[in-house]
Formats: structure tokens, C-alpha cells, sequence
């Protein structure tokens, strides 16, 4: 919450050739590697750099998996954590609407049709793959880590892309966030 509400830097992240072909090499895996995710994200918007992989994991309640590798077909044959690409979208997503400046179409839009050829959806892939209609029908992001209190302390802020947040507390930690994108960012429902 307190990461969304500082000010973003002047500068835009585009959309290289290398993250092209970082997302076209992962999509043909099935994952992605934990740190060129982190980095592909905090690149877009520095006030994630800051972040692990296991954090976003836990507080978006998917798994970090673990690959290995051995390119010199010799032991030791070292391990490195990787997120399923429907994870990765569906952080991407999330990240988004909570008022972060993250782009997820270009991994959205390419993992679409590979999804649309499975006969069933499972978790993550039919959030993903129905994403246009359920952001047209939900209006905030709502996240809760514990139930709300009779008397909740209530803080909100503007975030600096539009969205507006506001804070549930017990008093002592935050339990809930609601955030409200601002109304040109909402999804047509077409």
C-alpha cells in the first residue's frame, strides 16, 4: 500500500525486443525465471524493484516453483525459482490494478490463444483468459490478509496514476486494501 502511494519517476518504460523474446522464450517453457520476472517488473515501475518474487507469491497466493539447470551436464546441477507464465500474467494483472504502472498485454494477449486451445481451465488460466469480462464487472481490486473489524480505521489516497486507494486497519496493521482505477482506465465490457 505505502509502495503505491509514492510519487513514479518521470520516466516511461517501453517495451523492448528483448522482453519480447524473453516472453516468447517463456511462453514456449510453461515459466519464467523468478528474477527475470522481478526484473521485468521493476523495470516497469520502480517502486516494485524492491520486492522478491516469494513476496508477491505469498500476498497473491500463487507458487514459486523450482527449475534446475545443468548446462555443463556435469554435477552440481543448480536450482532456480520460476513462476508458471499463468501466475506471471495473472501478478502482472493484479500489480496493474492495483495502481502500479505495469503492463501485462503483451504476455496477456499472447497466452490468450494458447489458453483458448486447452479443453479446461484450471486456477489462474481462467482468470487470465476471461480477464476483459471480469475487469468490466469488477470495478476495484480488493485485497484482504485478515477479516475486517467492527470498528475499522479507514485511510484513503490518491495514487499517482488516477487510482484511488483506501487502507482497512485494525488499528495496528493494514488488513484490506480496495483500489479504483480512475474512469478512463475502466475496461469496455465489448
Amino acid at each position: 500500500a505505502e509502495h503505491a502511494q509514492q510519487p513514479l519517476l518521470p520516466e516511461e518504460y517501453i517495451l523492448t525486443n528483448s522482453v519480447s523474446d524473453l516472453i516468447e522464450e517463456s511462453l514456449g517453457r510453461g515459466w519464467i525465471f523468478s528474477t527475470d520476472l522481478q526484473e521485468l517488473i521493476s523495470a516497469m515501475d520502480r517502486r516494485l524493484a524492491s520486492f522478491g518474487i516469494d513476496e508477491l507469491a505469498q500476498v497473491f497466493d500463487f507458487e514459486e516453483v523450482q527449475v534446475w539447470s545443468n548446462t555443463t551436464r556435469s554435477i552440481p546441477t543448480r536450482s532456480h525459482g520460476a513462476v508458471a507464465m499463468r501466475n506471471a500474467a495473472f501478478l502482472l494483472i493484479q500489480l496493474r490494478a492495483m495502481g502500479f504502472r505495469v503492463d501485462d498485454t503483451l504476455l496477456t494477449s499472447r497466452l490468450r490463444p494458447l489458453l483458448a486451445t486447452k479443453k479446461f481451465l484450471v486456477g489462474r488460466e481462467f482468470y487470465v483468459f476471461w480477464q476483459q469480462k471480469l475487469e468490466a464487472k469488477r470495478k476495484d481490486f480488493v485485497l484482504y490478509c485478515a477479516p475486517v473489524p467492527h470498528n475499522p480505521a479507514l485511510k484513503e489516497a490518491s495514487l499517482p496514476l488516477g487510482h484511488v486507494m483506501r487502507t482497512v486497519s485494525d488499528g495496528s496493521r493494514i488488513v484490506g486494501v480496495e483500489v479504483t482505477p480512475p474512469p478512463s482506465s475502466e475496461v469496455s465490457s465489448d
